[in-house]
């Protein structure tokens, strides 16, 4: 479906046909699913994502304007709400460390944390990335949109896109070799 069917279809929603929703949703349900499970990496938050975004778009359409693809607009809302899950995710783990320890002193909040998407490997690195750098990743590697496209979802020039995204491989690349945040030169990660 291109820009120009979305923007008709839009136009009939909002002059009150709401049934053409149905059609916006079945195109942008996957994808929009696809991205907030790699950003979130858990399939029933994904799930929960998506139908929040949805809903938001639908609840917000008087305040899209077409200057903005709508595809852009709606990964602009996932990425809002998938950052509010991680921040209240990465709070109700740190809650329960602070006043959850067990006999030995030990707590096991990062023991009851989903490692079954990534492997424990990735997900350590996963987990060190911002919002903004998992978005990044997602959009250019999974996804493989160009810098322009990702450019109008977070607002920002493609060529500052090339260069952090360049970055945050050689970020990745420094985490990976042993894990422990050393790189094989010696030098430690950032």
């Amino acid at each position: 479906m291109d820009e120009t069917e979305i923007a008709r279809l839009l136009k009939e929603i909002k002059a009150g046909a709401l049934e053409q929703y149905e059609v916006i949703i079945d195109h942008y349900q996957q994808p929009i699913f696809t991205y907030c499970y790699h950003m979130l990496g858990h399939r029933q938050d994904a799930e929960d994502a998506v139908q929040e975004v949805l809903f938001r778009a639908y609840e917000r359409l008087d305040q899209y304007t077409y200057s903005l693809s709508f595809a852009a607009w709606l990964y602009r809302i996932a990425y809002n709400h998938c950052a509010n899950v991680l921040k209240r995710r990465k709070l109700s783990r740190l809650l329960p460390y602070l006043y959850n320890r067990d006999q030995d002193g030990r707590n096991y909040v990062e023991d009851q944390f989903d490692r079954g998407y990534f492997g424990e490997p990735l997900e350590r690195i996963w987990r060190r990335l911002s919002a903004e750098e998992r978005t990044l990743m997602i959009l250019r590697v999974l996804e493989e949109k160009e810098y322009e496209e990702i450019a109008s979802l977070v607002d920002k020039k493609p060529a500052a896109l090339r260069k952090q995204f360049e970055r945050l491989l050689k970020k990745c690349q420094r985490y990976f070799p042993t894990m422990k945040g050393v790189a094989d030169n010696g030098q430690k990660s950032v």
